[in-house]
């Protein structure tokens, strides 16, 4: 079991990282109204009309797509649902954030048929 301090400790820096990316974090992250259909871990918004919503995970083994196919596929499902929903005038970007055993941060883009490594940050 993962401490939860640790998990804090990683939501944090994921936190740092959103900004680092050019997103405005909305906090607390129960305000963005993606929440009301799942909930998120981190939400960014880089305008009015875009917005991205992390699920952060931590992982037990060395990350690559395959794993993190298999490791976060209930949050792959739960995003995949939500792009399938009409968005209105918002663009959404839905990413699975996997925190490695070395604490690197993996970014993986959520799509409707796979999902793509879009950054990793080394501690």
């Amino acid at each position: 079991m993962i401490a939860q301090s640790a998990f804090s400790a990683s939501k944090q820096r994921a936190a740092e990282l959103l900004i680092s990316r050019g997103y405005e974090p909305v906090l607390p992250v129960e305000d963005c109204y993606i929440s009301h259909y799942i909930p998120l871990h981190l939400a960014g918004a880089k305008s009015d009309y875009e917005v991205l919503c992390v699920k952060l995970r931590m992982a037990y083994g060395a990350v690559s797509v395959p794993y993190v196919e298999s490791f976060c596929r209930f949050e792959i499902c739960q995003f995949r649902t939500l792009l399938t929903m009409d968005p209105g005038n918002i663009f959404i970007r839905c990413e699975v954030w996997v925190v490695s055993p070395n604490g690197s941060i993996h970014c993986y883009e959520v799509l409707p048929d796979k999902i793509r490594e879009v950054a990793a940050y080394a501690r």
